[in-house]
């Protein structure tokens, strides 16, 4: 199982400045399990965890590092549910994640189709 950009970014965190997992849970007023689901895209990353995860490091790290809490936060929020999609548009959504993963770009055909779809919602 993969971490998620918050979850990532946590753990080399805690782990750099000796904060458990539990510590920072309880800080958040979550479970340690609840936080690890979080870390690992099982749990909706919700605007009020990622409140309490920037007030729980706010006074332990720096502030280039809670910059990048948050840059990786909204990085893991960005979810978008297929499961109203036909099993043929679920294969371009994941055929399409899996080249921008790999670091491939969006030709500007495609770019400018998104462009204009994004424009009429």
């Amino acid at each position: 199982m993969k971490l998620t950009p918050f979850g990532e970014t946590v753990r080399v965190i805690r782990m750099k400045y000796g904060l458990s997992l539990k510590m920072m849970a309880e800080a958040m007023g979550i479970s340690s399990a609840y936080l690890s689901s979080i870390e690992f895209g099982e749990k909706r990353l919700a605007q009020k965890h990622i409140d309490s995860a920037i007030n729980f490091l706010k006074d332990k790290i720096t502030d280039d590092q809670l910059h990048g809490v948050r840059t990786a936060a909204e990085q893991s929020k960005q979810i978008i549910d297929t499961a109203e999609l036909s099993a043929d548009a679920r294969g371009l959504v994941s055929a399409f994640a899996r080249k921008l993963q790999g670091g491939s770009t969006p030709t500007p055909q495609i770019m400018d189709w998104l462009n204009s779809r994004h424009k009429e919602d």
